[in-house]
């Protein structure tokens, strides 16, 4: 089933009253075809102290070219309180109490940071590799093995392949270069013998344009409700 938006707005600001209604069938870019993913409705609550903003949506949850639509809305209840809304470092405007916002969005991506390192050398059962907080035993000394052991392993800030001794990391998100830590000096080696963990290859990442970044007016508790409408 196509998704539909409708908005109905009526007012009395000026001396002829405005009631209307629209409906939108959301489609993909260029086409008749429904949208056929979201989100899902969701609700984040910012409690912190002091004041932090949040990223709602990243451009590499979407496509860049797609027909994507953002719905965001404040729950409060408190009339003075307001989320501001940013794309990229820019202030698209306030929420405030009971407001929303339904608008279209361009997910342009950035360039993620990607490292290969390769375990070389003389290692023994027992031996570790440290890196992005995970922390690899060595079972054996064959180096394929260990490999295999760092791909099997899931890391908070990357994703990985690998063939035979060497591993491809890929970070989960497009960020500045060193925003995510340099590779080369966050890998911690621990062998008996002289092995090692041989970096190559990195490519600097570039940050996003347009990630979808809320800051609340307080520092007490205040929700806000949205979804990703996308491609």
């Amino acid at each position: 089933m196509a998704t539909k938006a409708t908005i109905a707005l009526t007012s009395d600001i000026v001396s002829d009253s405005l009631n209307f209604s629209t409906t939108a069938t959301l489609t993909k870019a260029g086409g008749s075809t429904a949208i056929a993913e979201t989100s899902g409705l969701a609700k984040t609550n910012f409690t912190n102290n002091p004041i932090q903003s949040k990223v709602i949506y990243r451009s590499d949850d979407a496509s860049a070219t797609g027909a994507n639509k953002v719905y965001l809305k404040n729950v409060s209840t408190t009339a003075a309180e307001f989320f501001t809304v940013f794309i990229d470092e820019e202030e698209m405007g306030r929420l405030y109490a009971g407001d929303w916002a339904f608008f279209p969005w361009s997910a342009t991506s950035g360039t993620k940071e990607t490292f290969i390192t390769t375990i070389a050398n003389t290692w023994a059962a027992g031996d570790t590799w440290t890196f992005d907080g995970i922390t690899i035993t060595a079972a054996d000394s064959t180096v394929a093995n260990i490999a295999t052991l760092i791909d099997d392993s899931h890391f908070p800030n990357w994703t990985t392949t690998r063939s035979t001794a060497a591993v491809t990391f890929t970070a989960r998100h497009a960020m500045d270069a060193g925003t995510v830590v340099t590779a080369t000096a966050d890998i911690a080696v621990s062998t008996a013998g002289d092995g090692d963990a041989v970096v190559s290859s990195s490519a600097l990442g570039v940050a996003t344009e347009s990630d979808i970044m809320i800051i609340p007016s307080v520092h007490t508790s205040m929700t806000l409700e949205h979804m990703l409408f996308h491609e």
